[in-house]
């Protein structure tokens, strides 16, 4: 699974235009065809697809093909997602990713609507307002490296949309994302424990805020949120390991390690034996 967009910040077909953190503008264009990518969204994104088409799917199955032209708003979380591209072609698209803190700062502007609402996501037209936005943006700050400006303008860009023909369904799903309803923590866990996500994604994920997260956690499972993932990741790797004849590197981002040395320490501490020891020995036993 990729962590966007981080992940983008190291792929040499994706530019960054301005970045902030979590914050940033990229332009992606690609030839090859990514597809059924599972990625973590770590901040919300408005999708700006120039050439091509994008598929998207949430976690509850419901697809949406974003067309040529139209910009798609994606909330923090987990999709699968596939380049669409046409044949001797590229996959154009621009992604403006904004993180919570700009949210509620653009969300101050307005008063508080009715959010009950049955999809977070919403396809956004991209009118002439969105393209004189945009032509300027990509002529002024790119190659320029005065990443300064990146929360006025995406500040600007849902100002923009805010005025736009789909404007107070933009603000009311933003305002919805901010009170997610909760989703049951222990199914949520289980189904998806093995992702490379920090104990805020989950509470994110789940609805919640990190302490209520961290007490409901506990009131479920009887333990913490951190030494339970621990565990779980590590019972997982340790059938991997016997059952896989798979790198050690590959089996630590399968239970959701991403550093591979953390994984080696984890794992050795709690069962007193490298992985690739325990691979060997496994091995030595079937043999024999």
């Amino acid at each position: 699974m990729k962590v966007v967009p981080q992940v983008f910040y190291k792929h040499p077909n994706i530019e960054k235009v301005l970045v902030d953190g979590l914050s940033c503008v990229i332009l992606k264009s690609v030839q090859q065809a990514d597809l059924q990518n599972e990625r973590y969204l770590a901040a919300h994104a408005l999708t700006l697809v120039l050439n091509g088409a994008l598929q998207v799917e949430n976690p509850e199955g419901d697809i949406t093909i974003v067309n040529k032209n139209q910009i798609i708003l994606l909330p923090k979380g987990l999709y699968m997602i596939s380049d669409i591209i046409p044949k001797n072609e590229s996959f154009d698209a621009i992604v403006f990713f904004f993180d919570e803190e700009l949210t509620d700062e653009f969300l101050m502007n307005f008063e508080k609507t009715s959010t009950d609402l049955i999809s977070d996501t919403l396809i956004i037209d991209y009118d002439q307002n969105l393209r004189l936005f945009v032509d300027s943006l990509m002529m002024l700050y790119r190659s320029k490296h005065q990443y300064q400006f990146t929360k006025p303008k995406l500040l600007e860009l849902l100002h923009l949309i805010s005025i736009s023909s789909k404007g107070n369904e933009f603000i009311t799903r933003l305002q919805s994302i901010k009170n997610r309803e909760r989703s049951n923590i222990k199914k949520f866990m289980d189904e998806n424990y093995d992702k490379p996500l920090d104990i805020e994604d989950y509470a994110y994920l789940t609805g919640r805020s990190i302490s209520t997260f961290r007490r409901d956690f506990k009131s479920k499972f009887g333990i913490s949120p951190k030494k339970w993932l621990i565990k779980k990741r590590l019972a997982k790797a340790y059938v991997l390991l016997k059952e896989k004849h798979d790198s050690v590197t590959n089996i630590a981002l399968q239970v959701g390690y991403e550093n591979t040395s953390h994984f080696i320490k984890a794992f050795h501490k709690e069962f007193d034996i490298s992985p690739k020891q325990f691979q060997i020995n496994h091995r030595k036993n079937i043999i024999i």
